[in-house]
């Protein structure tokens, strides 16, 4: 079972990839979480926290479409690697600012906007790259689980080691260990041994290409209804994280270390679940494990309005956190096995478009909602919409098998129609 696992590690290249994206994804949540506390410790704005959150994720939603025509075209290689050189001066301006003692908030907004510009190119070409090292479709779906234990085990070592770090060295030092640990990046990255290849020749205009990706993604009715689920969720209920900081002091009464021993414990039942579903060997079913995430998100959110204690917020985030990997995992999963590889670079920045450009837009209404609403009903109105997403993409499964499986075909996961199952 363990060799199944850890199937995709067995690849010398994805070694050095999980090993180098691991290491600088835990610094990346460091910074996350020390960002959030400062702009909360220098403005006491849950407003200011959304729109923080705001500037960095809508280059998600308004480049990366674009972004996966040129990853389509580029060696992804060459793209992650700039992407890493950009995020590592990235925080080391945001270090030196800190240090210095003249951040601003107009500083900590610039630079969110510029990584999130970073962003919408670098997560598309990771996502891809990762499975196309893969020469078979059990260790590409195994890379894509892989993927996101990295992902979480960061997101639990990260705001843990930042809830401790914090008071010690300060938010400064927090950001220039981010910048070192896109150094080891992007040294992994060098160190790859990839067919030397060539781009894809450039058939058509930028704008006929985008044109191409769009249809090929919206067109396709399991495609498309993924990405609308996913939408919801985005826009709903994901920006949960973003309230933390309010939640943990205004009900709990806490710091910055009870903040990030709950996105630690969320990060937890993520990394279970990714641990599970490492052990999937079969994609097909993954479209009903969509829907029991998503409704495990809604109530979950819906569950705050009873919570008041570090007990059974505690159980609640861990519950958000397995539907949330459920929800990215399986969603990604899905995507990956019906995507044909000239293609993969435009669906993949689709699907980051939407799991992450849609998100700001839901972190600048929540910030807002939060001060009208509070922030308990706030995250209750985000489990109902979850719910409905649920209810959206559960009636629809039968339609969604039935044309998802000559997809599958086309896209050489399945080697026949005779072989999927209802």
């Amino acid at each position: 079972m363990l060799n199944n696992m850890l199937k995709a590690l067995s690849n010398r290249n994805y070694q050095i990839f999980f090993t180098g994206q691991g290491l600088s994804i835990i610094g990346t949540w460091i910074q996350n979480i020390a960002v959030s506390w400062l702009i909360y410790r220098l403005t006491d704005s849950a407003l200011m926290l959304g729109l923080v959150a705001f500037a960095g994720q809508i280059p998600n939603f308004v480049l990366a479409p674009f972004a996966g025509v040129w990853i389509d075209r580029w060696r992804k290689r060459t793209v992650l690697i700039v992407t890493q050189i950009f995020s590592l001066a990235q925080a080391a301006l945001l270090a030196w600012l800190t240090l210095a003692g003249q951040l601003e908030i107009g500083h900590i907004l610039f630079l969110s906007l510029l990584l999130g510009c970073v962003t919408a190119f670098d997560v598309p070409a990771r996502n891809a790259i990762s499975v196309e090292m893969m020469a078979k479709q059990e260790e590409r779906q195994n890379a894509i689980a892989l993927n996101s234990v990295t992902y979480n085990l960061a997101r639990l070592l990260g705001p843990a080691a930042a809830g401790i770090l914090i008071p010690v060295i300060g938010e400064g030092n927090c950001f220039l260990l981010n910048a070192a640990s896109y150094f080891i990046s992007i040294l992994s990255l060098v160190a790859l041994r990839l067919p030397a290849g060539s781009p894809r020749q450039q058939a058509l205009a930028m704008r006929q290409e985008f044109y191409a990706g769009y249809t090929y993604t919206f067109k396709q009715l399991p495609l498309r209804n993924i990405l609308v689920l996913l939408a919801i969720i985005s826009l709903t209920a994901m920006p949960y994280t973003v309230l933390l900081p309010i939640l943990v002091t205004q009900t709990l009464g806490a710091s910055a270390g009870t903040m990030g021993y709950l996105l630690a414990v969320s990060g937890l039942g993520s990394v279970l679940a990714a641990i599970g579903m490492t052990a999937r060997k079969e994609f097909q079913g993954l479209e009903k494990l969509l829907v029991v995430a998503a409704t495990a998100i809604g109530i979950g959110l819906l569950c705050f309005m009873l919570a008041g204690n570090i007990w059974l917020d505690s159980i609640l985030v861990f519950i958000l956190g397995v539907g949330f990997l459920i929800l990215v995992v399986g969603s990604n999963t899905l995507l990956q096995c019906m995507v044909d590889d000239s293609m993969r670079g435009r669906v993949m920045s689709f699907y980051t478009m939407t799991l992450m450009g849609i998100g700001p837009i839901g972190s600048l209404l929540a910030g807002w909602l939060a001060g009208q609403l509070g922030v308990i009903h706030t995250l209750a109105l985000g489990g109902v919409c979850s719910l409905a997403g649920a209810f959206f993409f559960g009636s629809n499964l039968s339609v969604f098998r039935a044309q998802a499986c000559p997809i599958y075909v086309r896209a050489g996961s399945l080697p026949s129609q005779e072989d999927c199952r209802f």
